[in-house]
C-alpha cells in the first residue's frame, strides 16, 4: 500500500516550514507515526482550495488544516482519543485562540515591521517561488495582511520609527513600554498557553497530542526565525521560557528525523485541473461561496465589527476578481472551452480521483 504524501511549503527561517499550518500537520503525522512522504512544491496552487497543506491518500486528496486533523482522526490515527471530555473542550478553545492570535502576531512582526518584511520575509519567499510568483506572492501576502490586520487598528507601515537601532536598547524598550499593543496581545495569549502548560511536559500532561502540534506549529514561527527586529523571540526566552523550551521539546520529539521526499503526483487536483476537469462544477462552487457570503452578511453585519465585515468583503472580492481574471486568461488564449449544456457536478475539496478505478 502506497504511503501518503504531504504538499507543503519548505522549510525556512530555522522552522519546519515557513507555514504554520503545515508545520502543524506534518507534527501531528509524525506524532501518530504515519508512513508518509513530503513535497515541498511551494506552491499554494496544487491545491484545490489555493492554499497548503495538501495531504494525498491513495485515490483521496484532501486539502486544508481543519479537513486533513479530521480525516487523519477517523482513520484510526486520533492522538486525542484518550481526552476527558473536559480536554476535548478545553482543545477546541485553545486551537482557536492559537490559530487566531498567534498567527495574527506573526503577521504583525513579518509584514507591519517592513525591516522584517524587506531584508528577510521577501527575500524567503523568493528564494521558495519561482518565476514569476517570486515578486507577486510576497506583496500579495502582505496585502492579504494588512486586511486581516485591520481589526487591531494596525497599519502597514514602518513600526521601528523613533525606536532605538541598537538591539540591546530597544529590548530594554520593549520590556520597558511593551510598546505596541499587538504585543500586549501576544503576551496576553502566551501567558495563556504557559498557565495550561504549567509544570506539564505538553499541554494535556505527558503525553503529547493534537493541541501541541497546533501550538508548536504556531510558536515555531514566533521563537526561530532569525529576524532583524526578534521581538517575539524576545519576550518569549526572557518572559514566557517555559514556553520557548516546550518548542525545543516539541522540536526535538518530532522533528530529529528527516523524512523522505517525493516527487508531486500526475494527478495533483490542482485549481487549474480542477477547473479543466469540471469548469460548471468549479464555477458553481464559485457561485455558492459568494452568495452564501452575501446572504450571511446581512443576517450577521450587527454582530460583527466594520473592520470585520470590510475584511470579509475584500476577501470575497478578491476571490471572485481572481477567478474573473483566470477564466479570461484560459478562454482568450483558447486553453479550454466550456460546454454549457451539460449538468452541474458536485465539486468537493476531499474526493476520490476520478481517474482510478
Amino acid at each position: 500500500m502506497p504511503c501518503m504524501q504531504l504538499y507543503v511549503w519548505g522549510p525556512a527561517l530555522n522552522a519546519p516550514s515557513i507555514d504554520p499550518k503545515c508545520i502543524v500537520i506534518e507534527s501531528y503525522l509524525r506524532l501518530v507515526q504515519q508512513n508518509y512522504t513530503i513535497v515541498k512544491c511551494n506552491d499554494p496552487q496544487q491545491s484545490p482550495t489555493g492554499e497548503l497543506p495538501l495531504l494525498n491518500d491513495g485515490s483521496a486528496w484532501i486539502a486544508g488544516v481543519d479537513r486533513i486533523l479530521n480525516y487523519l482522526s477517523q482513520r484510526d490515527k486520533d492522538a486525542n482519543k484518550d481526552l476527558s471530555a473536559e480536554q476535548k473542550a478545553d482543545y477546541t478553545a485553545y486551537s482557536a485562540l492559537v490559530q487566531d492570535k498567534l498567527y495574527d502576531c506573526m503577521l504583525y512582526t513579518w509584514y507591519a515591521d517592513s525591516t522584517n518584511f524587506i531584508k528577510h520575509i521577501r527575500p524567503t519567499y523568493a528564494k521558495l517561488l519561482s518565476f514569476p510568483n517570486r515578486y507577486i506572492v510576497p506583496i500579495q501576502l502582505k496585502k492579504n495582511a494588512k486586511a486581516r490586520l485591520e481589526k487591531y487598528n494596525v497599519e502597514i507601515i514602518r513600526d521601528d520609527v523613533g525606536l532605538p537601532q541598537n538591539e540591546k536598547e530597544e529590548m530594554k524598550e520593549l520590556l520597558k513600554s511593551g510598546w505596541h499593543h499587538m504585543f500586549q496581545l501576544a503576551r496576553e495569549t502566551y501567558g495563556i498557553l504557559q498557565s495550561q502548560l504549567g509544570e506539564q511536559d505538553y499541554m494535556f500532561g505527558e503525553q503529547a497530542t493534537t493541541l501541541d502540534c497546533i501550538v508548536f506549529g504556531y510558536l515555531a514561527l514566533h521563537l526561530y526565525p532569525d529576524l532583524s527586529h526578534r521581538r517575539l523571540q524576545h519576550i518569549l526566552t526572557n518572559e514566557y521560557p517555559a514556553l520557548a523550551r516546550y518548542c525545543d521539546r516539541m522540536k526535538q520529539l518530532l522533528f530529529e528525523q528527516e523524512l523522505v521526499e517525493s516527487e508531486a503526483a500526475e494527478n495533483v487536483p490542482s485549481l487549474w485541473r480542477t477547473f479543466r476537469n469540471n469548469p460548471m462544477g468549479f464555477l458553481g462552487t464559485v457561485k455558492d461561496d459568494v452568495v452564501s457570503y452575501m446572504g450571511a452578511e446581512t443576517d450577521d453585519k450587527k454582530e460583527k465589527s466594520q473592520s470585520q465585515v470590510d475584511f470579509e468583503r475584500k476577501r470575497i472580492w478578491s476571490i471572485a476578481g481572481g477567478v474573473t481574471f483566470f477564466l479570461a486568461y484560459v478562454i482568450y488564449n483558447g486553453i479550454v472551452s466550456i460546454d454549457l449544456s451539460g449538468e452541474d457536478d458536485e465539486y468537493e475539496y476531499e474526493y476520490e480521483d476520478e481517474d482510478e478505478e
